[in-house]
């Protein structure tokens, strides 16, 4: 990692960077079919296949408690905030939830993270960007707070396999404790 010159745009790629370690390391390769469809309660959004795809399902906001929700809907959910703030950046119009299927496993994640990466090369960071807020807020902030968000959700994808772990015994060859 290059030292940080003051440059928003290579700042931004160190966040980047750093979350992505964790990606894959704990994530890609880790995260299996079975884990990744597990439902950690009755109260849960998830993703469905339909006849049209992996179909997320979307939480009533309005009523708690929020539900639980499975590592194919995390996934899901970075593909989709990484693909509208991608559609935001390039002005084009907001993507609503319904309108992204999920890929079916980590290699959508892989797939947005390198749309995501000529996003961050190619931008101007001073560019108002409009519909990902209320108010315009400069591309810098978006990138920030994708950064951000992709690192909350692979904090509470690492927290579900943690917890499918515990719950069913079965643990990561790759976690265990050497004898």
């Amino acid at each position: 990692m290059e030292p940080d010159s003051g440059d928003r745009r290579a700042l931004l790629r160190q966040q980047l960077d750093i979350a992505w370690r964790f990606a894959e390391g704990y994530v890609i390769d880790r995260v299996t079919d079975e884990v990744m469809l597990w439902e950690p309660s009755d109260n849960v959004c998830t993703v469905r296949r339909t006849t049209e795809g992996w179909v997320a399902d979307w939480p009533d906001e309005e009523n708690p408690p929020l539900p639980d929700t499975t590592i194919a809907w995390v996934l899901w959910h970075i593909e989709w905030w990484w693909a509208n703030a991608a559609n935001l950046a390039h002005g084009r119009p907001k993507m609503e939830p319904g309108d992204h299927a999920w890929s079916g496993d980590t290699e959508g994640l892989v797939a947005a993270k390198s749309m995501w990466d000529d996003v961050l090369r190619d931008a101007d960071l001073d560019q108002p960007v409009s519909g990902f807020t209320e108010d315009p807020v400069p591309m810098w902030l978006v990138a920030s707070w994708v950064n951000f968000e992709l690192t909350k959700n692979l904090a509470e994808i690492n927290q579900l396999a943690l917890l499918h772990a515990n719950a069913t015994g079965i643990v990561d060859p790759a976690r265990r404790k050497p004898e």
